[in-house]
């Protein structure tokens, strides 16, 4: 008989696990210096969750499946959408004590987020559904996009960018603004996306850039 606990497992809820796995990665190719295959690490565990919702919908799945899958997804989402990219950003160079006050803040509001959407949910409206706020999973679409910038701009320039990114990022966490929830041919322009970016991070990585 299988623990209650491992029971919690089907497809879906493996799958936000892989993301979790994928942070993980993101944190140890970070502190080794190696930040393209970090910035890797985080598109694929934003694709992972957004697919692994679309998974839960398409299977069946016990209560106890369903209920953990949510609060599993929130989990996953903190460390790699929030705890991953701050150790990222940090070990990049942002040192100093103003950009830890920005990834402290980066950081809360993450889990400010994650945890408002958990009590409240989506805004209804029509056959439409809204977020409040920006979903934290968009931190895997606009750091590896602005990190490309490094490719271009000196480190202590690329610093300040980051700083910047972050700050934004968190503010618009925060923000008292609807975001419409993406579906259908969103799902295949994101992978399409990822697809891009990757080609340009492992041409830097053979380059060594």
């Amino acid at each position: 008989m299988f623990s209650p606990i491992l029971r919690q497992l089907d497809l879906a809820n493996s799958l936000t696990l892989t993301g979790l796995v994928l942070s993980f990665f993101s944190v140890l190719f970070t502190v080794n210096g190696h930040y393209n295959q970090a910035v890797i690490c985080i598109i694929y565990a934003g694709i992972i969750d957004l697919f692994d919702g679309f998974v839960a919908k398409k299977i069946s799945r016990t209560e106890l499946q369903s209920e953990v899958g949510k609060q599993l997804d929130s989990i996953v989402d903190l460390c790699s959408f929030g705890l991953s990219p701050a150790i990222f950003a940090y070990c990049f160079g942002l040192n100093d004590l103003l950009s830890i006050a920005i990834l402290i803040f980066y950081l809360a509001a993450n889990a400010l987020r994650l945890a408002y959407f958990n009590t409240t949910g989506l805004i209804n409206e029509g056959n439409e559904q809204y977020y409040t706020g920006l979903p934290v999973t968009y931190t895997a679409l606009f750091i590896p996009l602005v990190f490309t910038a490094r490719f271009v701009l000196p480190d202590n320039i690329m610093k300040l960018v980051i700083e910047g990114l972050y700050l934004l990022l968190a503010l618009a966490m925060l923000g008292n603004f609807k975001m419409l929830k993406l579906r259908g041919i969103w799902y295949a322009i994101f992978a399409f996306g990822a697809i891009g970016l990757t080609a340009v991070y492992v041409w830097a990585i053979a380059l060594g850039i």
